[in-house]
């Protein structure tokens, strides 16, 4: 990727689609591990598939975990971090503001999201994806509080 590239997105296009100081989310169907080959004698590989330059004023958290969501009203949520987000079952729906454009997202779908970009979550059924963020824990899971292992069970 060239200086001018952010993800699979240019600058001029990402310049393009904002709305007031709103970022635009990304969308990539269908990503699943299904479609990673392994290289030929190989039994094992990498597949790196979105970085990101961490707009954030203190980088210093990486945080990861589940987000479920049910039917009822929209969620909004406008983000001062950045967050990749991994659709595991069901179906989630992201009314993205700065585009007006709602993305359908079901499993194998990823969405990348910027630093200022503003979106509506919602689902007619249910959805579970995976998510990791640049932000420290706002809320432990509630049934995995002392399950951490002190020393690898190997």
């Amino acid at each position: 990727m060239g200086p001018h590239t952010i993800g699979f997105l240019t600058r001029d296009f990402v310049s393009s689609c904002v709305s007031g100081n709103l970022v635009p989310l990304h969308v990539v169907k269908g990503a699943g591990h299904e479609f990673i080959p392994l290289p030929q004698g190989e039994n094992a590989t990498l597949a790196d598939f979105h970085t990101t330059r961490t707009q954030t004023e203190s980088p210093a958290h990486f945080t990861s975990g589940f987000y479920k969501i049910q039917a009822g009203p929209a969620r909004p949520a406008h983000y001062a971090f950045e967050e990749s987000k991994y659709v595991l079952s069901g179906q989630i729906d992201i009314l993205d503001e700065a585009t007006g454009v709602t993305h359908h997202l079901v499993p194998g779908d990823f969405a990348f999201f910027s630093v200022g970009t503003k979106v509506q979550f919602s689902t007619k059924s249910q959805g579970l994806a995976f998510y990791a963020v640049t932000r420290p824990v706002r809320t432990p899971h509630p049934n995995l509080q002392g399950r951490e292992e002190s020393k690898s069970r190997l």
